[in-house]
């Protein structure tokens, strides 16, 4: 496969493949697999990335990527090197853990996304090391069979309500829909040795290449200008409705403050994260705190927090409904 496009934009859907070194094995045990799936949450969190599906092979895995502040490159970087770090501070090793840097695929998601998670699944049938998907313990499969998810970072329900608006009916769509073979035209595209790095329509891949590849980003700067117009609209919906909820003083989330809790302004970091589409270093500037890390480690406090203490997660739900419906 060619050498990636660095191809970046808001919501951009990716298929991305990376193999051991020499096509050794990136998962000795199953502790491994673990571990790697730790440090994708770590990363998702960090820079506000969602997984669509993955399955992890052995000595190569395969991930959906869902990008909505445009930022892959990053993303992956930390991806691969934290897991080669700890993978080799366990097995006392050095030195570069996979083959080189990840392969991606950008996708059109309205006409493919379907056909990847299918056949991004299906790799452990391919490769003959499972004989039913819903048996193999290292892929997203069974989380779709449940029709959800434990975990923030896995986004079945965005594939899931391709099928339908209702769960039960989307598992069984989705289901059936499995159970038939990949696209031929996908299967084509995938068991070419030197295959393109767009899964698209032609009009689609005219888009990537006026947009990305003739490095005409006038679009883009209207995509991003429009993004952050529209993301500041949100912000000031949502500290609104938490001052409400709260009854505290909008002053109140702008001020740093170190050692205390601030429940409130934990509320309007974290759905500004989750409803604005700003980046973390713009949010870190808007709320005055030290940096963006200090942002991801709000909302990832936050979302521990909600898990144990039913009262706040009713008001954090109702809170981002509002700020949703206003959205749209």
């Amino acid at each position: 496969m060619s050498r990636p496009l660095r191809v970046e934009y808001p919501d951009a859907w990716y298929h991305i493949m990376n193999r051991g070194s020499s096509r050794s094995k990136i998962f000795k045990e199953r502790k491994d697999y673990d571990l790697f799936l730790k440090v994708l949450e770590e990363s998702c969190l960090f820079f506000n990335v969602y997984i669509g599906c993955y399955c992890l092979m052995g000595n190569h895995y395969h991930l959906l990527v869902n990008t909505p502040e445009s930022n892959l490159s990053r993303f992956m970087r930390h991806v691969n090197g934290v897991y080669t770090q700890r993978f080799n501070r366990k097995y006392k090793k050095d030195g570069s853990l996979f083959r080189g840097r990840y392969k991606g695929i950008v996708i059109q998601a309205d006409a493919y996304l379907l056909q990847v998670v299918k056949y991004i699944h299906n790799n452990p049938l391919k490769a003959k090391i499972a004989y039913k998907l819903e048996s193999y313990k290292h892929s997203s499969h069974r989380a779709y069979l449940k029709g959800k998810s434990n975990n923030s970072w896995l986004d079945i329900a965005s594939v899931l309500s391709l099928f339908s608006s209702k769960r039960k009916l989307a598992i069984e769509e989705y289901k059936e829909f499995m159970r038939g073979p990949v696209d031929s035209q996908v299967e084509q595209f995938y068991s070419k040795k030197n295959r393109g790095s767009i899964l698209g329509e032609s009009v689609f891949r005219e888009w990537i290449k006026q947009n990305f590849i003739s490095k005409d980003t006038k679009g883009q700067l209207e995509i991003q200008e429009k993004r952050q117009l529209q993301g500041e609209r949100i912000i000031q919906s949502v500290v609104r409705e938490v001052c409400e909820m709260f009854q505290v003083n909008r002053e109140l989330f702008f001020i740093r403050k170190r050692g205390e809790e601030n429940i409130p302004k934990s509320f309007a970091i974290s759905l500004s994260r989750e409803l604005s589409g700003l980046s973390l270093p713009k949010l870190a500037e808007i709320y005055k705190t030290p940096s963006y890390k200090t942002i991801a480690t709000i909302y990832f406090r936050l979302m521990n927090k909600l898990n144990n203490n039913k009262k706040l997660l009713k008001q954090y739900t109702k809170i981002k409904y509002l700020c949703s419906q206003e959205e749209t």
